[in-house]
């Protein structure tokens, strides 16, 4: 960076930051923030308009001619440019990788009303968005609430005491195999698949062993609630509804597949206990 170009970015940093504070303006990592906060958004299910608008607002501290941030499901790009810098600086990312996680994206965007309105530094933001994703809660903590999760739905959906305990039994059994294909790094839709089945087959084993009386088609169904896509079923209605229609076809689409997974596995799991216990 030369001497006009060093001075028009302090110029512009001074501007916005104000308040007593004199900081050099870093164009890079204002950018690299961006990018940051945007695939924290979108790894968290966040929609995508509201990707876009937070992007948009962090770059738009640097005050110059031209920013500009696209988000799609699977991708970001965000471009600055200015006059007082020599090149524009024009960067993609691919986002392959989603889980749902609402306390990730209110920390992003607590942080970028920080950096916007000068309460924090630009490597105050930076550090402290490297920060999220660290261990929030503990894994027990974890599987607790996925098979405490599935006995609230066998209660809310009318079971009684043995559909309530099945279910949380087969809640737990869920966190276990959710757990172990984490590690073994599987796709989305071979993990829905053997999760559903795994569900079925327990559900079938204890109507078989230990619960006669079991409504089984209840235990199954609270139990694959934490799997059912609802986080991208609503962002899907929202970005269309916003009027982001590539993004809301591409979130509906990924509700349906994931619907689709969890009701084959469901199904192959039915077939495998009845073929096990009635042949």
């Amino acid at each position: 960076m030369d001497l006009h170009t060093s001075n028009a970015v302090e110029t512009a940093a001074g501007s916005h930051y104000g308040k007593g504070r004199t900081h050099k303006m870093d164009y890079r990592t204002l950018m690299d923030i961006a990018i940051l906060a945007g695939k924290i958004m979108l790894e968290s299910n966040a929609e995508t308009y509201r990707v876009e608008d937070t992007m948009n607002h962090i770059l738009k501290t640097s005050k110059f001619e031209t920013t500009e941030a696209f988000a799609i499901a699977t991708g970001l790009v965000a471009t600055l440019d200015d006059p007082s810098i020599e090149d524009p600086i024009t960067v993609v990312k691919r986002i392959s990788l989603r889980d749902t996680n609402l306390n990730n994206i209110a920390t992003v965007n607590t942080i970028s009303r920080q950096l916007t309105t000068g309460e924090i530094t630009i490597p105050e933001a930076y550090d402290a968005l490297q920060d999220i994703g660290k261990v929030q809660y503990k894994r027990l903590y974890k599987d607790f609430a996925i098979a405490a999760l599935a006995a609230s739905f066998a209660l809310l959906l009318g079971g009684g005491l043995v559909e309530i305990l099945a279910a949380g039994i087969n809640g737990g059994l869920l966190a276990l195999v959710l757990k172990g294909e984490k590690k073994l790094d599987m796709g989305s839709f071979v993990r829905n698949v053997l999760s559903s089945a795994v569900i079925s087959v327990g559900a079938g084993l204890m109507q078989a062993f230990i619960f006669p009386t079991l409504n089984i088609n209840l235990v199954i169904t609270g139990t694959i609630m934490p799997l059912v896509p609802g986080t991208a079923i609503t962002n899907a209605i929202r970005d269309t509804l916003q009027g982001d229609y590539m993004s809301g076809g591409a979130k509906a689409l990924e509700a349906f597949v994931i619907a689709l997974s969890i009701a084959i596995g469901v199904a192959i799991g039915l077939v495998v206990i009845g073929g096990a216990l009635f042949d």
